[in-house]
């Protein structure tokens, strides 16, 4: 994400869930403009999670929208969970999950197949390109687990594409 002493990479990834906690407090209330800046913010990671699994980019416009008007519905919700960001992924995982899309990557079925948090964990490392620091820092999962959860849902999906090659 940034170059920067550790410190201060996780400082500034412990403020984007600190964010995206106060803005889904204030849009759970009709704050529009709280909203539209959650869409600032989590647009861009909502775009590459949808592309890790479907490759039309009409697809992926469509579901993102979908998704983020799931969030604005269940914006309550994602109020009071304690790891908003992993919340905010959860919904979007349910969206896709539900989507009749064709343009589905080979990788995307066995994606959104892995359970909850895996898949959301696996989608912070792959499209949102954070480091394991800056992940465990964003949702409070220690290094360690951080580490086997990855590892686990990567074997998972290894083991469902047939060749053993990993591709989007």
């Amino acid at each position: 994400m940034s170059a920067g002493t550790d410190d201060e990479v996780a400082s500034e990834v412990y403020s984007v869930g600190i964010a995206a906690a106060r803005l889904l407090r204030s849009a759970a209330t009709g704050d529009r403009a709280a909203f539209a800046l959650l869409f600032d913010r989590f647009g861009a990671l909502f775009s590459a999670s949808v592309a890790a699994v479907h490759s039309d980019a009409a697809t992926r416009d469509r579901l993102c929208t979908e998704a983020f008007a799931e969030v604005w519905r269940r914006c309550p919700e994602g109020a009071r969970s304690e790891t908003p960001v992993l919340w905010l992924l959860e919904v979007l995982c349910e969206t896709l999950g539900t989507s009749r899309a064709l343009a589905r990557r080979p990788m995307g079925t066995g994606l959104l197949a892995l359970p909850c948090p895996d898949r959301e964990l696996l989608l912070l490392a792959v499209a949102g390109r954070y480091t394991q620091p800056e992940i465990a820092a964003l949702t409070g999962v220690g290094e360690p687990a951080l580490r086997r959860i990855l590892r686990d849902a990567l074997t998972s999906l290894r083991g469902g594409a047939g060749d053993g090659r990993l591709t989007a």
